[in-house]
């Protein structure tokens, strides 16, 4: 994991903790999940991805298809990392919350796209609207709006 991922992880365990109340359990090896929350005898396996805002355009990631995990209780966690005195779309923390399922939809769909020549590995380049106020998915002539992911911390209390 690199210092950044690093710090997304911990950035969101705080909050999950802290803001949203859960217990978090920590795998002895990572093997396509990050962590597990608890709350009121409930179970969520979290991913968690981070990026920095690059080429002041857009943040990027990769999934790799043959580590993802689908399940009713699954969330892709990625954090649009921002440095801690600066905001973006009006906010300090940027997440999006994403149920595996939903991504497993995508994925099928065509919604997002493969690297080419990797059928393995997705690119997922995300870029700001500012003036919108949205979060969009684009590579390869594709677009997702992907805003009602944003800060949707809801979609995990409703599992």
């Amino acid at each position: 994991m690199s210092g950044l991922g690093h710090i997304g992880e911990l950035q969101i365990i705080n909050d999950l903790q802290k803001d949203h109340k859960f217990e978090i359990y920590l795998p002895l090896k990572d093997k396509g999940l990050d962590f597990v929350c608890l709350k009121k005898n409930i179970s969520i396996q979290i991913q968690v991805k981070t990026s920095k805002f690059q080429k002041e355009s857009y943040f990027w990631i990769d999934l790799y298809k043959n580590k993802m995990v689908y399940s009713e209780n699954t969330f892709y966690i990625i954090v649009l990392y921002v440095l801690p005195r600066r905001r973006m779309m009006g906010k300090r923390k940027n997440y999006l919350i994403i149920p595996s399922l939903d991504l497993k939809e995508m994925i099928r769909s065509k919604s997002i796209v493969s690297k080419k020549g990797d059928e393995n590995i997705f690119n997922i380049f995300i870029y700001p609207d500012d003036e919108k106020k949205k979060w969009y998915y684009k590579n390869k002539g594709k677009e997702k709006d992907l805003t009602k992911y944003w800060n949707n911390f809801d979609l995990l209390k409703k599992i």
